[in-house]
């Protein structure tokens, strides 16, 4: 390995690397970390690392004036990471070490899920870095790029998550003094994030003189003029933050940067619904009270700004629902009902009580199997489509050993290494989630309420030629309480070659999608594998395992070390409400998507 600076940043470069398909060795000396090369032996895609400390870095995320963020691999700890880098000139002011470390400190010290985590703080080199959890659903100023102006509905429901993150790190001592829209993240459940604390100040500390922290289109009036960043002053930039994703426009916005700060002092931002008309007016009344420029005429308290947001959202939701709320009416049946439930309950819990110690003993059975079959090679991490995967192998290439003749391979349990879900059409809004996968068809609906789901599934380490049976094992989970609905078939489709995609496409871009259908694919490039029954209500974390012998003979012919599966709902029965599969795991109930194969 040899050692450079990429952009004031030392780093070390691999030399050589090995293909994460076919474990051929590659020389990368004349090619830059983080470039995309291609193997000379199976032609896979890959991006060249590189390291830092004890970290591999996958790849660079972002860069700024202070330093670089990178999505890397932590070997230490085994989890991937975002690993923020400051340059070395950074690492010579000492002073601003020791802030930065005290504010770091402060950060991890706060455990709430809309502010990005703080892992663990260090130096390498002389340039001080910090551990971040990784956030990797996408960042608000890129959706709002792609979308100009968002939905009234989204925006509010990121707010309101978004000062939950503010007021936990106010409660703590702490202001942010930089809300934008590159500071919001979304995790793969769609949740939102704040990030980048890098200009946070502890209360009462000022900037120094000819100093202006934050960004012209969203810095308060108050911290302009010098003053210490505050709770208020958070309030402004969130507010232009939420104008600007939902209109299209900054509230302020003229050629230069100084006219562009200097408009705020001569004038109010004008009404959002200038810009967009659809916006409401309890919305509207929200914002340009976040945008006062005298402090005191602003939100009071983050708790105050809360509560008009959810009086904001909850008539949008219910207009869209169709569906009013309607008042409860107290009954003198609800003291007996209760008490015949605490009877059933009592009578229940003896029962409840075995099943549950089943499924734990089961659970910790299955995860000891699972370390032994790592400790015992049967298991190994590979990295495919970007990201760390167990995939269970015949053998390991790296030793140079085959599996025994008297104890092949003879199933095979792969994860999907990639997902995606997308919804929509080529006239309205895309949309896409990629941790719970909505999947809704209907006769009755409109194109848009139909969902297409893509798997990919690595089938580097599996002996294909003895395939005899496969399953495609996906977990349910109920979009909400409702009256039982009608079954309907799931289809199943197989892309007939790799085609390239990370799951960040859309409905109009989708490998072999048939804008125009809600559940058809192009026939030149997909095959429909099988049909099957959906159960009219699956409870969420039910399995749902689906074979067929179309999938075990398409997978047996295929020529491919990847594959894409497309799950889609029918177009006969009308279930718009819909239900989701989930593509996260965790040790309760959730599996993500499987593809369980069985040799002969």
């Amino acid at each position: 390995m040899s050692s450079e600076l990429a952009g004031d940043i030392l780093i070390e470069r691999f030399e050589v690397i090995a293909c994460a398909k076919c474990s051929q060795p590659i020389d990368t000396t004349r090619s830059d970390p983080f470039s995309l090369i291609h193997c000379p032996v199976c032609g896979a895609e890959m991006r060249i690392p590189a390291r830092f400390a004890n970290f591999i870095l996958l790849d660079q995320l972002g860069k700024g004036g202070m330093g670089s963020v990178y999505k890397a691999y932590d070997e230490t700890l085994g989890r991937t990471v975002a690993l923020k880098v400051m340059q070395q000139s950074i690492g010579q002011d000492r002073a601003f070490v020791e802030q930065f470390l005290q504010e770091a400190r402060a950060l991890a010290a706060i455990n709430n899920p809309h502010i990005v985590q703080i892992y663990s703080y260090g130096e390498e080199n002389g340039q001080p870095y910090i551990v971040m959890e990784l956030v990797d659903g996408g960042r608000l100023d890129h959706i709002q790029e792609k979308q100009k102006s968002l939905d009234e509905v989204v925006v509010l429901q990121t707010a309101l998550q978004v000062i939950r993150g503010l007021q936990a790190a106010n409660a703590a001592g702490m202001t942010h003094g930089d809300i934008k829209p590159a500071n919001i993240l979304f995790d793969r459940a769609g949740h939102a994030k704040v990030a980048d604390f890098g200009l946070a100040r502890f209360k009462g500390e000022k900037p120094k003189p000819g100093e202006v922290w934050g960004t012209p289109y969203y810095v308060a009036p108050e911290v302009v003029r010098g003053q210490a960043p505050n709770a208020g002053s958070d309030i402004y930039s969130l507010g232009g933050t939420l104008y600007h994703v939902l209109t299209g426009e900054p509230p302020f916005n003229c050629e230069t940067v100084t006219d562009t700060v200097l408009l705020r002092f001569k004038e109010p931002p004008p009404d959002p619904r200038v810009f967009k008309s659809s916006i409401s007016a309890k919305t509207s009344s929200i914002l340009l009270r976040m945008l006062a420029m005298d402090p005191f005429a602003r939100y009071p308290t983050y708790e105050s700004l809360l509560k008009d947001f959810s009086d904001a959202l909850d008539p949008l939701i219910e207009a869209r629902s169709g569906k009013k709320k309607v008042p409860e009416k107290k009954s003198v049946a609800v003291p007996v009902m209760l008490g015949l439930v605490a009877l059933a309950l009592i009578g229940g819990i003896s029962y409840f009580g075995v099943v549950l110690f089943k499924a734990h003993q089961k659970a910790k059975a299955e995860q000891a199997q699972f370390e032994r079959d790592i400790a015992e090679g049967r298991i190994k991490q590979r990295f495919v489509g970007g990201k760390l995967v167990y995939v269970r192998v015949d053998a390991d290439p790296a030793a140079g050993t085959t599996p025994s003749p008297t104890a092949p391979v003879d199933e095979w349990s792969i994860p999907a290494s990639v997902d995606a879900a997308i919804s929509g059409d080529n006239a309205s809004a895309e949309f896409k989630d990629q941790t719970f996968l909505p999947l809704r068809a209907g006769n009755g609906g409109e194109l848009a309420e139909a969902s297409k789901i893509y798997l990919r599934f690595p089938l580097a380490d599996v002996g294909r030629t003895r395939i005899d049976q496969a399953s495609l094992r996906l977990t349910a989970r109920k979009t909400a309480s409702k009256p039982k609905t009608a079954p309907y078939k799931l289809q199943l489709w197989g892309l007939k070659a790799p085609e390239s995609w990370d799951g960040q496409f859309t409905w109009s871009t989708a490998p072999a999608n048939d804008t125009t259908s809600t559940g058809g694919m192009m026939a030149e490039k997909a095959v429909l594998l099988a049909t099957f029954d959906i159960p009219a209500n699956p409870e969420t974390g039910d399995p749902l395992l689906f074979s067929d012998a179309s999938l075990a003979a398409f997978i047996r012919d295929y020529a491919h070390d990847e594959i894409t599966l497309v799950v889609t709902g029918d177009t006969e029965t009308d279930h718009r409400s819909g239900w989701r599969i989930t593509a996260t795991e965790d040790a309760e109930r959730f599996r993500p998507p499987t593809l369980i194969l069985k040799a002969k």
